[in-house]
């Protein structure tokens, strides 16, 4: 049996459409069960984790027609591609409009889910929306220019939708940390950060992406890469072991340190 389930996969992946969706959609995957098996308290349930990597599937919808509508926009404001016009077309058109989004699908599926009572939960959820995310974004891109891209992708580009979604776990964690003890300014001024300091580690991302047409630029870009993955692993390393339980949790009072 076994033999003819391997004998069956490796007749699929010959079929050019099947390699091409399994390469475009395994790094995604990959990534969200490394963050989910992180998950030491209380690990989420399959159900909920693979219904948010469906939803950040669906988040491309609106991230598209914002970002036309953004592009429209910016080319009756600005007559030409300046420097200006590169910061806003980044950070706000994209960066915003991406990781807006991704929260908005996040937030409406867990805010008031009774699972959603760790710290880490937060980190799970924002990972498997933005794997979803990344592996839609992903499909398009092999269909668009072929199977070659994704292994780019994966090593760059997943990656990097993933350590976006560290920042925001991290402070929409925060928010619930908060909202979860009655402080309300500091839990809405948490939910504005979930969104605000991703969308500019990707509109920072992006911005270097796109001008990394010389020796210097591509270094320069490659070390932002880095130690923004570095910076992201360490992290989620450091969250995973100091999680606990909000307010009312079988551990009360060992909460982790805000974002």
């Amino acid at each position: 049996m076994d033999f003819l389930i391997e004998l069956l996969f490796r007749l699929l992946l010959n079929v050019p459409i099947v390699r091409l969706i399994f390469v475009a959609v395994l790094p995604s995957i990959l990534l969200i069960r490394y963050v989910w098996k992180k998950d030491r308290l209380e690990p989420e349930p399959p159900k909920l984790v693979w219904s948010l990597v469906g939803l950040g599937v669906v988040s491309v919808l609106p991230v598209m027609a914002l970002e036309l509508g953004g592009l429209a926009a910016l080319e009756h404001v600005f007559k030409e591609e300046n420097f200006l016009y590169l910061i806003v077309h980044w950070f706000l058109v994209v960066g915003v409009s991406e990781e807006f989004c991704k929260y908005m699908m996040m937030r409406l599926k867990t805010w008031k889910c009774r699972d959603f009572n760790c710290f880490f939960d937060a980190m799970v959820y924002s990972a498997a929306v933005s794997a979803g995310f990344a592996l839609a974004e992903n499909l398009m891109y092999g269909l668009k220019y072929g199977i070659s891209v994704l292994f780019v992708r994966a090593l760059v580009s997943i990656p990097a939708h993933i350590c976006f979604s560290v920042f925001m776990g991290a402070w929409y964690g925060s928010a619930k940390r908060f909202a979860a003890a009655g402080d309300l300014n500091r839990a809405r001024r948490a939910h504005i950060l979930s969104v605000a300091i991703p969308a500019a580690a990707h509109g920072a991302f992006d911005l270097l992406a796109s001008n990394a047409d010389s020796t210097p630029a591509l270094a320069f870009f490659l070390i932002y890469v880095a130690a923004m993955f570095i910076f992201c692993w360490r992290m989620l390393k450091n969250q995973a072991e100091k999680d606990a339980y909000f307010s009312g949790g079988p551990e009360e009072g060992n909460r982790p340190r805000e974002a």
